[in-house]
């Protein structure tokens, strides 16, 4: 219905090995449309970005070659500095689990001198036990961020922890078999850790993590060796259907050490790192190709993960409501408890509606008012034209005075007009023979009366009377026959005691100038449903 534009979603990544990427996916295509990076340093020791005040520079810089818009929401993407996943009681709500959570990670050294800002997921839950994933980051880092980006104009959507974003990367590139039914095993090798983690699908079963140290003043034989020896131990207790190896780092290849790991099912790898051979994704015409290689899962991740979100319900994300104001007010509205999103689309397409409703509310309200108007002025000029027939009238009467009216010719008018009505009435007052009574009388242009009596000459006599009073009149006898007292008992007069009296069956007759009754009484013969009529009788008009 509405040709809306869909929001920009551009990912932002931050990796120890890639440094600072920017990227814009196609999710239907798998085609990059922008990708930028820039070098900064990474604190692996402490788990944070060195020089937060360098980082936010550079942001600024590349988001302005990369010519990305201002009010561009944007989804981040930070390294994992805590991922755990735990049992808890069933029985805790949702702050009793963040508090949990909270008490967990207060003693972790990466977070130990910071306040931890926290996002977790049910993966599984019982009637005893809810299996949680969550993952810790610290909070002053992220709000200062969001203020940041805020600044620069643009808007944070979400932001995901590295290891959901490999995972997710992993399975848009359709690189594992991420069934729900399927039980596997992702490692994931770091430059100073390697995390283990046993999945169901798209699910989070359980998560190790061993810290290594691993760099290029060692061999290749020592380094390898030293990720062996670090993941071995839990693999032997994770059967699974097969293992993926990912190496983020450069120091380590994941084919070599696929080959040299020993496990009970299939091992596939993918380098994320300078070993990789081919590129994960296509690329359009506005991507320098030279910089591709370098391209991380992780930036994958964070450009896919709004529609990747829909997906899947294991979704971690670091701007939330343990933020505070910072989080609510960048919320949009909601309808129904936060059932109905009120997204800047949304609300675009809602007042375009409003719009639309107000538009055809105003028509149709000044269309009934228009057809009121004309049938009121319509009402108004017949209303004109009866008031101007009224004048004309009243205009040529207006030498017309009561001394000029004479009752008595009003009288002879009156008498000559109804002449023949006065006769009838004098006729049906004093000329009515004995045993002879009326039915019907109906006088005017056409006269018709109707009748019954115990003898055929009172009616004849009825009917020369008639004449000899009107005898310019045109009536006929058209109907006359015997009837019978069963036939004529729904009559509204009472016959039944003249019957009784006269104890013999008696005759009916119809005296009339209207032709319609002639028919009625020809037909009425035609079809024989008067069995006592005289079948020999001609209406007589003399």
């Amino acid at each position: 219905m509405f040709n809306l534009k869909k929001s920009v979603v551009v990912g932002v990544s931050v990796t120890p090995e890639a440094g600072l990427e920017i990227a814009q996916i196609d999710y239907a295509t798998k085609t990059v449309l922008k990708y930028g990076r820039k070098s900064v340093d990474y604190n692996l020791v402490r788990r944070e970005i060195a020089d937060l005040d360098l980082f936010k520079d550079s942001l600024q810089e590349l988001l302005e070659e990369l010519a990305i818009p201002k009010g561009t929401e944007l989804v981040l993407s930070m390294p994992t500095v805590v991922f755990k996943v735990t049992d808890y009681p069933a029985s805790l709500d949702e702050i009793q689990i963040e508090n949990a959570i909270e008490e967990e990670v207060f003693d972790n050294p990466f977070l130990k001198n910071y306040e931890a800002n926290i996002s977790y997921a049910v993966v599984n839950n019982s009637l005893q036990f809810n299996k949680i994933a969550y993952s810790a980051i610290q909070k002053s880092t992220i709000i200062e961020l969001i203020l940041s980006i805020k600044d620069m104009g643009y808007k944070v959507s979400a932001i995901d922890t590295s290891l959901n974003s490999v995972l997710h990367s992993l399975v848009y590139l359709d690189r594992v078999n991420a069934d729900s039914e399927t039980n596997w095993v992702l490692l994931t090798i770091e430059n100073n850790c390697c995390r283990v983690l046993s999945m169901m699908g798209k699910t989070y079963i359980d998560a190790f993590e061993e810290k290594i140290s691993i760099g290029e003043v060692l061999s290749d034989a020592e380094n390898y060796a030293t990720v062996i020896a670090a993941v071995e131990p839990i693999l032997k207790n994770l059967p699974s259907k097969y293992l993926c190896v990912v190496s983020k780092t450069n120091v380590i290849s994941a084919e070599v050490i696929a080959n040299k790991i020993s496990y009970s099912a299939p091992i596939i790898y993918q380098e994320a790192n300078c070993y990789r051979k081919e590129d994960l994704v296509e690329f359009g015409p506005m991507v320098d190709v030279s910089d591709t290689k370098s391209m991380t899962l992780d930036i994958i991740g964070a450009s896919i993960y709004p529609q990747y979100a829909l997906t899947t319900h294991i979704n971690m994300n670091f701007f939330n409501k343990t933020l505070g104001d910072i989080y609510w007010n960048e919320q949009p509205l909601t309808l129904l408890n936060g059932k109905i999103v009120l997204s800047n689309d949304k609300l675009l397409v809602l007042a375009i509606i409003y719009i639309i409703i107000m538009a055809v509310f105003v028509v149709l309200t000044f269309g009934w008012l228009t057809t009121n108007k004309i049938a009121k002025e319509r009402e108004i000029e017949q209303m004109q034209k009866n008031i101007t027939i009224i004048d004309n009238y009243i205009n040529a009467h207006k030498d017309i005075s009561a001394e000029s009216f004479d009752e008595g010719d009003e009288i002879r008018i009156g008498l000559a007009h109804n002449k023949a009505i006065y006769s009838y009435y004098t006729i049906v007052g004093t000329e009515i023979p004995q045993k002879l009574w009326l039915t019907h009388l109906k006088l005017g242009d056409k006269t018709t009366i109707e009748g019954q009596a115990d003898n055929i000459e009172s009616i004849y006599g009825f009917f020369r009377n008639i004449k000899d009073y009107t005898a310019s009149k045109d009536v006929s006898l058209q109907k006359l026959g015997l009837a019978s007292a069963r036939e004529n008992a729904a009559k509204d007069f009472d016959k039944e005691s003249i019957l009784t009296s006269l104890d013999a069956d008696f005759y009916e007759f119809c005296i009339s100038n209207d032709p319609e009754n002639l028919k009625t009484n020809t037909n009425t013969k035609k079809d024989g449903n008067s069995d006592n009529l005289l079948d020999n009788l001609e209406p007589i008009s003399e």
